[in-house]
């Protein structure tokens, strides 16, 4: 029987419930596919999981493992060779047992969210068959240590990182060639930004330098110049000021300057004024530390507050990791975050949620304890399409100001009080 979201029989039939013994083959654990299962299945029943680490499983997980189910919960990692499969082996009441083979991962977008197909097996020879591939693997692999678990930790934001940034390049090129969308069909006669300030910066030409590129580039950052020149008195009153360096107050037009030589957006930036730096760290610059920034992409505009970049903007994240502890603080937390209104998501060492999915506080607070200032950014944002009316040419600077005038807020409360 083919299943289409495992989630189905798991909750629809209520089989984890009756589960006496489990075995699962994964390429990669997450904390809520994890708890989905763990939290179903009887406190008595034992859990025995098989993994590699090719893929990014949460180390989270695994000190979970290690620290709390020592007995209950047994984990080993297949390193042999890449281990990409999934099996989930369930023993029943009554010497039955039931098995799913398929493409989803021990996930909640393995299990339910992501499109995966399983095929569900229930003839006791063919689940003889596949718990002898399952401990012919598990016996091979090595043991769940604290020695392993320390190692991963470290190799596993890299690992993070990569996989966000294919994720998110797949994303742009999907949404620049599918689902309807067309250049053609954007009109931008009123439009600040034009058609060829978008296509300045498309990946195809990111890594390049011809004379034609550079005269577009240049189009863009003299763009962003004159939109400065609109908004800067009213940033300056909101304590948002550019680079002391005139000629910084614009993104760099060439791909040297930017990650992986390759130029795909450019932006103005706003931030801490000359004193307030020196006060944070004489040593650091305006986009190291938490800023704002007005960003052209390939196929938006966008507005982020960028509360720190990898290895960066140590003393504020900090503050507002532990800050998040008191109760009071947390509500206004929330309070700024969901004031800032439709569109606008926060991203959290590689997740991205809108900000009005949280139903409470303690929701947000949840999703903000995976910061970690060493590895990724953590950033506040909303984007505009090419046409949206509050970037046409008459709208953009009273748009800007008036979404930076919120977002000053949002920075203000969390940014460490001796760093203003």
């Amino acid at each position: 029987m083919i299943i289409k979201k495992l989630a189905v029989p798991f909750i629809n039939e209520k089989l984890l419930q009756q589960v006496e013994h489990c075995y699962i083959a994964t390429a990669a654990i997450s904390e809520g596919g994890f708890d989905f299962i763990r939290t179903r299945i009887p406190t008595k029943t034992k859990m025995e999981i098989l993994t590699g680490l090719e893929m990014p499983t949460s180390p989270t997980v695994l000190q979970r493992i290690w620290r709390n189910y020592q007995g209950r919960i047994t984990l080993n990692i297949y390193t042999r060779n890449d281990f990409h499969a999934n099996v989930y082996i369930f023993d029943l009441p009554y010497r039955k047992s039931v098995a799913f083979v398929g493409s989803g991962h021990l996930t909640l977008e393995g299990i339910k969210d992501s499109e995966e197909l399983f095929y569900k097996i229930s003839d006791a020879k063919e689940i003889e068959n596949l718990k002898s591939w399952f401990i012919g693997y598990y016996e091979f692999a090595q043991p769940l240590t604290e020695a392993l678990i320390a190692e991963y930790e470290w190799r596993y934001p890299l690992m993070k990182q990569r996989d966000h940034a294919s994720r998110l390049e797949k994303q742009q090129f999907l949404a620049l060639t599918t689902a309807g969308f067309s250049w053609d069909q954007i009109k931008f006669k009123h439009q600040y930004f034009k058609k060829e300030d978008y296509l300045a910066l498309s990946s195809s030409n990111a890594h390049l330098t011809t004379p034609d590129l550079h005269a577009g580039r240049t189009s863009v950052q003299n763009k962003f110049i004159a939109l400065h020149e609109l908004i800067k008195n009213d940033l300056r009153k909101l304590g948002l000021h550019t680079n002391s360096d005139p000629e910084s107050i614009v993104s760099s037009t060439d791909p040297a300057n930017h990650p992986d030589s390759q130029l795909r957006r450019m932006w103005l930036c706003y931030g801490r004024n000359a004193s307030g730096l020196k006060k944070y760290d004489e040593a650091t610059t305006l986009v190291d530390t938490m800023h704002v920034q007005i960003m052209l992409g390939q196929k938006d505009v966008s507005i982020y507050l960028v509360a720190g970049a990898p290895r960066k903007g140590k003393v504020d994240r900090e503050y507002f990791k532990s800050s998040m502890n008191d109760v009071e603080y947390r509500k206004q937390t929330f309070k700024l975050l969901s004031g800032l209104g439709a569109g606008y998501w926060i991203e959290v060492a590689c997740e991205r949620k809108n900000t009005d999915t949280f139903p409470t506080e303690e929701a947000l607070w949840e999703f903000t304890k995976a910061d970690q200032w060493m590895y990724f950014d953590f950033i506040i944002g909303r984007n505009y399409t090419p046409d949206a009316l509050e970037i046409s040419s008459e709208n953009i600077a009273p748009s800007i100001v008036k979404e930076l005038d919120k977002l000053s807020l949002v920075l203000q409360h969390m940014k460490a009080p001796d760093q203003l």
